[in-house]
This record gives structure tokens, sequence and C-alpha cells, in this order.
């Protein structure tokens, strides 16, 4: 019996299970963006819940409120985030270069997100539950334009605009998504200065070592939460610092990327440890570890490669779904279901993401060539766009 073929055989199941996440990156092959769009997704089936009244939904009732699906989603945009955005600064030409396409990527729609919602979406509400838009511009608090003023820096400091919704099973709140996009641009700065200091190139251990440390403040605060912020009041509620260490999550696992073993064992290790951990009372220490493996597994391995072949609508889902679902509820269309709801949201949503990216985002980023300057130079290796 000849040998030949099974010996075939046996070198690619052996390579295939030795192969890295730098062996299955393909940086034109991957799902990153149908994974972008799933969690969108989620984030808006969890705001069904609040935003419509319909209780808890799995994951808080779970866990005994400690986590939603909405706050893992968003944890795991953040793990994606840190592995394309550390490989955007690794591969950048400069730091200014750099941060200008960040800018390019986040700015432009959250600034046309915030005018349609001060100036499209309160309006239409306020006609809603007061009769008139008289009661929307006559106010000195909590102007339409101080919503877009005050926050046109990325830091939200007004969620409210007038005093609309106060009916709502989720009052007061106009577009409450918008809280982690400050986070984001604090990574986004974080990196540049390690990317420019060379410690991506140079200390990457260092990056391991912020992991740890930032896993281990975690332990502290759900441990002794009056305590930690007794110690750390920067940190507000922890939401911040949670959203750091899952983007340093992605960052450590692009970095580390030859020596971390691509294999669907661990990958079903780790999607086994969650639900584990969870009855266990250990969700939010199992997860920053077993959440980013499972993701960037599933990006290197679903062959859906062509997803975003029309765009990406992923962020536009993400910073309009919240005054859709909250106009929704001022309709009353809550009140057809939770399916009903969540289906009309979705729709409405996605209408208004493709009109972001296509009119606002894509335009913008075909300005990312433009020379802003060669600050901190580091020599002239091509830029791979990250999202």
């Amino acid at each position: 019996m000849d040998s030949a073929p099974c010996g075939r055989v046996f070198t690619r199941l052996v390579r295939k299970s030795t192969q890295t996440f730098e062996d299955a990156f393909d940086p034109r092959a991957n799902a990153f963006s149908f994974l972008r769009f799933a969690l969108a997704l989620l984030v808006i089936f969890s705001h069904c819940h609040p935003l419509g009244g319909f209780g808890p939904e799995p994951l808080a009732a779970a866990t005994g409120g400690e986590q939603t699906l909405g706050l893992v989603a968003v944890a795991l945009f953040f793990v994606l985030s840190g592995f394309l955005i550390t490989r955007s600064s690794v591969q950048a030409p400069s730091t200014g270069r750099f941060l200008w396409h960040r800018f390019l990527r986040i700015y432009p729609g959250y600034w046309v997100c915030l005018i349609l919602t001060a100036l499209v979406f309160a309006p239409i509400i306020c006609r809603v539950e007061h009769g008139s838009f008289t009661a929307l511009f006559g106010i000195e608090r909590n102007h339409p334009l101080t919503y877009i003023t005050r926050n046109f820096t990325l830091h939200m400091r007004q969620f409210t605009i007038a005093s609309l919704m106060r009916s709502l099973p989720y009052p007061w709140i106009v577009n409450g998504s918008l809280w982690s996009l400050s986070f984001e641009l604090v990574c986004y700065f974080a990196v540049a200065v390690m990317g420019w200091i060379g410690i991506f190139r140079r200390a990457r251990g260092a990056v391991l070592g912020m992991f740890l440390l930032c896993w281990g403040l975690h332990l502290f605060d759900l441990k002794t939460p009056a305590l930690f912020h007794l110690c750390l009041p920067f940190f507000d509620d922890g939401q911040g610092l949670r959203l750091f260490l899952y983007f340093l999550g992605g960052s450590v696992f692009f970095l580390f990327r030859e020596k971390i073993p691509c294999d669907a064992r661990i990958f079903a290790a780790a999607v086994i440890a969650l639900p584990l951990a969870t009855r266990c009372g250990g969700f939010s220490l199992v997860a920053p570890i077993a959440l980013p493996y499972a993701l960037l597994w599933l990006a290197f391995t679903l062959p859906l490669s062509r997803f975003d072949r029309w765009g990406d609508f992923s962020y536009g889902l993400y910073i309009y779904a919240f005054p859709v679902q909250q106009t929704l509820a001022m309709f009353q269309v809550h009140r057809a279901g939770l399916v009903a709801y969540f289906l009309l949201s979705t729709l409405i949503t996605l209408a208004l993401a493709i009109a972001s990216y296509r009119l606002v985002e894509a335009p913008c980023l075909r300005l990312k060539h433009i020379v802003v300057g060669r600050l901190f130079s580091r020599g002239s290796v091509p830029i791979i766009e990250a999202t």
C-alpha cells in the first residue's frame, strides 16, 4: 500500500494543528467586518430590553446584572480595535499619519450623528411628546445646540436634550451608546505614544505587562469596589478600565500572534469556560482572556471575507441605533413586542448606517492620503488601513 497520500494528509493535519494566529491571519481575507456588524446588532438587541421596557436581557439575568450582552459586545469591539489599531500603528509611516487616519474614521461620522440627533431626532420626539417644537428651542438648559457643542470633542457631557422622553421606559437619554467613544480615543492616543517610542517593536512585553496590570485592577474592582474607587477615583465606574483591558487584550494577541496557536480545541475550551465561569460567578475574570481568543479565532477562520464588499456599516449601526430606538419607543413601537421592536430598530438604523458610510465616512476616508505632516517619521513603510 502506497503510504505517500497518507503521509501528505498527516503532514497537512500537523501543519493545521500547529498553525499560529500569524499564519491564520490574512489581512485581505478575514471575518472582522462580519464580526463588527454582528456585535453592533448585539448591542441593538441588548438595548431593546431597557429601552423597550422588556426587563433584563439574558446575560444580565444570568450574571445578576453584572454584565449585559451590550457591554460584552462593546468590549469585543475593543478587542478587534486593539488588534487592528496596533497593527495599523506598527505599519504606519508616521505617528501623524496614524492619528490622521484615526481622526477620519471616528470624528466626521460622529459629528454628523450629533447634528442629526439634535436637529432631527429631538424635534421629532418633541413634536410627538409635546405637540410642538417650541418646548425644544425655547429652553435655556440642555439646548439642542449645546448638545452639539458640549459633546463636540467626543467626551460626552450632555446626554439629554431639553426634558424630552420623560415618559419612556428609559427616560431622558437621547444617545447612550456614545459613551464608549471617548475611551476608544484614549486608546488611539495610547497606541500612538507607544508606537512612537518604539514599545511595539522593541518592548512588546510591556504591553503584556499592562494587560496583566489591568486584569489585576479589574479583579480589585470586582472584589472591593468601594476601596477601588477610593484609591483610583479617575476610573469612575470601572467601565473605562474594563474597556482598556479588552483593548490591550487585542493588542497582545497581535503583538504575540506568532506564539499563539490557532487551534479549534482552544476555541472550544474558551467557549465552554464562559458559561461555566458564569455559573460560578467568575465571568468577568475569565472573559477578558477567553473572549478575545474566541473572537479572533472566528475572525481568522470564518469564511466571510466578502461581507464588507458594499461597505462597513458597523460604526453607523452603533452610533445611530440608540436615538432610533428611543424615537420608536416614543411612537409606542415597543408595545408590538420585542421581536418587532428589534427588527424595525435594526432596519431603520441600517438605512442610516448605509447613508452615513456612503455620504460621510467613505468620502472622508478617501482623504487619508493627504499629507498632514511628517512628524515623528519612522520610515517609509506603506500604511495598511485598519477600521
